[in-house]
């Protein structure tokens, strides 16, 4: 097959790629030759499209033995900052949680093994986001390495508690700790915590004292003692307090959330949902919306006090929502709730980039894809990528789509509307033949600016063979081609070097890239 795209006026760019492969091949799943990627690479792969929440200690998956793998080899063994620049950016940009520490844990581990010290104390902090993550940190390494917790993992959690303890964070996340195999109390006598102030140093006291069962008046610790002033109350107090002319200051004051007035109320009428709402964090209250709809007797003032909040552009903005939950929304909330969230989802379309020039997306609609992004979502990757694929198609100034699987076919997407966009967006099934999308882009000598790719990266055995290039050494050599790989198989269905990148997640910040490495900004990962 001759090269596609053969346009001269676009310099070549001879720039790299930090996602690299190596010249070893290996088969895809569907037995077609592919390389796989040097260890750094597939380590960044693995980690951004690990999706599943399982923990580290409960689950050994495949993908995690493949972070513990690549832990131990040389290429990431020493390149400790490469390390803690990928373990932040997971949790902090990428916004991950269990495969942060998994790959914290291992790393470190590894590092310890072979004798080599700094950065392991960064690392372990690096990998925790929230209160409740230093007890999953320790649980994990106490299952899977013994009960002796090195002092760079125990410092590393400190260091941790130490900036994320305080009294609403106590309130938040001390019962599900609890539950857990590791307690509060034990993440405190474990890595024997330094209160950063007097405030923390009652907290602890506190922690201490409740969880052996001694009496603590909360003295100093204002949140703490309005929170157990509200639960105290009788429900139908409860009730008076939470619609009454002083429900602002109580709420503030109690920090009350959702969660806590549901479980306090176990169910919650419209007159408290009224009060709610104005304060409720914009997350919360996208996830309430179907409980808001279904209360009984809801006034219509209410519905519109959340449409109007959801639908506000700036805090849809500010929220760093992605367009794809968003999509989740609309599907599962009922219509009352649908301009509101068409509104919000448009939105949220500026943190995809504005594509100059003509693009072209291969959209893969192949049955592998139809899988769910992660044990706790309904969605798909086929409903991710048709996200992206319309986000990209409404921003960009000549985009067009071509979704394929046994066939290809070109898709008019509806630039007005990011959701109603993604649902006239097609499903089929069958084999993964993007060597068939391509043949139908190019079959009347089209011109491309860029290629994205957005796919499971599985290609079937097809018209070209067992060509390793077969897919990539089908475009131009001056031709930049995106591949977005939705499930981080280890195997890459083609090498990546100049103008060939490949990546995964299918998040608005690994959308940025594309304007940043066709300006030539190609040896930095996403964090440098």
């Amino acid at each position: 097959m001759s090269r596609m795209n053969t346009r001269t006026a676009r310099p070549k760019n001879t720039a790299t790629t930090p996602v690299a492969t190596t010249d070893r091949v290996a088969l895809t799943h569907e037995g077609a030759l592919g390389y796989t990627r040097t260890p750094k690479s597939e380590l960044f792969l693995t980690a951004v499209t690990s999706l599943n929440e399982d923990t580290f200690y409960e689950t050994a998956n495949e993908r995690t033995e493949r972070i513990q793998r690549l832990a131990r080899e040389e290429e990431v063994l020493n390149s400790p900052e490469w390390v803690l620049g990928l373990v932040g950016w997971l949790r902090k940009d990428v916004g991950l949680r269990s495969v942060p520490m998994i790959v914290a844990m291992s790393v470190v581990k590894a590092r310890l093994e072979a004798g080599l010290s700094g950065y392991n104390r960064e690392i372990v902090r690096a990998s925790i986001g929230r209160l409740d993550e230093t007890g999953d940190f320790l649980a994990g390494w106490l299952s899977n390495y013994g009960r002796n917790v090195p002092s760079c993992v125990r410092r590393g959690v400190s260091d941790a508690l130490k900036a994320l303890l305080n009294e609403r964070s106590y309130l938040k996340w001390n019962g599900r700790m609890n539950s857990g195999t590791v307690k509060l109390r034990d993440v405190i006598n474990l890595v024997h915590l330094s209160p950063r102030n007097e405030a923390q140093s009652r907290l602890v006291r506190l922690v201490l004292d409740e969880s052996y069962g001694k009496a603590n008046s909360a003295e100093g610790l204002e949140t703490i003692r309005a929170r157990r002033a509200f639960l105290s109350l009788p429900v139908e107090e409860k009730i008076k307090v939470l619609t009454g002319p002083d429900s602002e200051k109580v709420i503030k004051e109690a920090a009350l959330s959702i969660e806590v007035v549901s479980s306090a109320l176990r169910k919650v009428p419209a007159s408290v949902w009224e009060s709610l709402v104005p304060f409720m964090g914009y997350t919360a209250l996208r996830m309430s919306l179907r409980r808001i709809a279904e209360t009984e007797d809801v006034p219509d003032s209410l519905l519109d006090a959340a449409s109007k909040r959801i639908g506000d552009r700036e805090e849809a903005r500010a929220s760093r929502t992605l367009p794809v939950a968003f999509y989740s929304a609309y599907k599962n909330t009922p219509l009352e709730f649908a301009p509101a969230l068409q509104r919000a989802a448009n939105a949220s379309l500026s943190a995809v980039p504005a594509l100059k020039g003509r693009t072209l997306v291969l959209l893969d609609t192949s049955g592998s894809m139809h899988a769910v992004l992660s044990e706790r979502s309904s969605l798909t990757r086929q409903d991710a990528a048709n996200v992206f694929a319309a986000a990209l198609a409404i921003r960009g100034e000549n985009v067009r789509v071509v979704a394929f699987a046994e066939n290809a076919k070109d898709i008019r997407v509806d630039t007005r509307d990011l959701l109603r966009a993604t649902e006239a967006m097609p499903s089929s099934y069958g084999g993964t033949y993007t060597d068939r999308a391509i043949e139908y882009a190019y079959a009347n000598g089209e011109t491309y600016d860029r290629v994205i790719i957005l796919t499971d990266e599985q290609t079937s055995m097809n018209s070209w063979g067992r060509s390793v290039d077969g897919v990539l050494d089908s475009f131009a050599e001056n031709t930049p081609v995106f591949t977005w790989n939705l499930d981080g198989y280890a195997v890459a269905q083609g090498a990546s070097r100049p103008l060939r990148w490949t990546f995964g997640g299918l998040t608005d910040n690994a959308f940025n890239m594309i304007p940043l490495l066709e300006r030539g900004i190609t040896q930095k990962w996403p964090w440098e």
